[in-house]
């Protein structure tokens, strides 16, 4: 990636944390940013084969186009987050974008598949937010503990390999402490007292979004049948 489109992109994320009003140590809501942006986004279990998807349909001059976001539930948590951020790259981000299917949304070398994943990762951990909470004697190479790891994963609820990669990108660890980090997660988490949950999926079904609300409204006027607005 060029440093031209790498500091785009990080403006880009910037922008989005400011116009949400969220901290650089703050968490984004995906549920904030979902309404806010008009995206019905819906969270549901979808076996193994699907991250997410995005669709984006472009209305006519006097209308708003329409923004969908699906999110696999029976992933981690934590990388539903990531999925869901990478989606809003492609439905607020890329230019002339019409859907997305990603099976794989870290293993594809496509260009904007790239893209959001990099821009994902700038708006859940935002440059400023994850130095401010590491002490300054652990921002020496390879000096950061665990406890700070988990901190920094349960503060922006961020998968840890989402985190490593952005410490190396930031020049705070190198490669070979990446290898020795990634793995034993949920160990780490209980010896230290953390809540194992932001790395197991949770298999939910949620509708975010006014979709709900308009369909109720069809059926309040006798538009849509009683099986059509359960449906």
């Amino acid at each position: 990636m060029s440093l031209r489109n790498d500091i785009d992109l990080i403006i880009k994320a910037t922008q989005l944390r400011e116009e949400m009003g969220i901290r650089s140590t703050d968490p984004i809501s995906i549920h904030q940013i979902l309404k806010c942006k008009g995206i019905l986004g819906y969270f549901k279990p979808l076996g193994k084969d699907l991250s997410g998807m995005a669709i984006k349909v472009q209305a006519g001059e006097r209308e708003k186009s329409k923004y969908f976001m699906l999110v696999n539930t029976d992933d981690p948590y934590c990388k539903q987050r990531f999925t869901a951020a990478h989606e809003l790259y492609h439905l607020l981000i890329q230019k002339d974008f019409h859907y997305s299917y990603d099976k794989d949304i870290y293993g594809s070398k496509d260009k904007e598949e790239v893209n959001a994943n990099y821009f994902a990762t700038y708006l859940l951990l935002p440059d400023a937010g994850v130095r401010q909470m590491i002490p300054i004697e652990e921002q020496k190479k390879d000096k950061v503990t665990i406890a700070t790891l988990l901190k920094l994963e349960h503060n922006f609820r961020c998968s840890r390999l989402s985190l490593l990669y952005r410490l190396r990108y930031l020049g705070i660890i190198t490669e070979k402490f990446i290898d020795s980090h990634k793995n034993n997660i949920k160990a780490d988490a209980l010896e230290y007292g953390y809540d194992t949950s932001l790395y197991l999926p949770n298999h939910r079904y949620e509708l975010v979004g006014d979709y709900n609300i308009k369909a109720r409204e069809l059926y309040d006027k006798g538009m849509i049948s009683q099986a059509k607005y359960y449906s």
